[in-house]
């Protein structure tokens, strides 16, 4: 399956985790890491991706590896 077809299944109502996070007066951030946590299989779910759109999330997180490189570089001189 496509990514963006993944996508448009996987996002139902788009602006759920913000009209949340409004409604118990909390960030959005903190509304997601809220919902991730929750017994519910579908709001954690709803959760973990709001926290994977942002940048947050534990895994697959893009975002973390810009700036430094993690791999060795050799050099030619020996």
């Amino acid at each position: 399956m496509a990514i963006d077809k993944w996508l448009g299944t996987a996002v139902k109502r788009p602006g759920a985790v913000k009209n949340a996070a409004k409604k118990h007066g909390r960030s959005t951030l903190a509304e997601a890491k809220a919902e991730a946590k929750s017994p519910s299989k579908k709001i954690a779910s709803r959760g973990r991706l709001a926290l994977r759109f942002m940048g947050k999330a534990k895994h697959g997180n893009l975002k973390k590896a810009k700036g430094k490189s993690t791999r060795k570089r050799m050099s030619r001189k020996a």
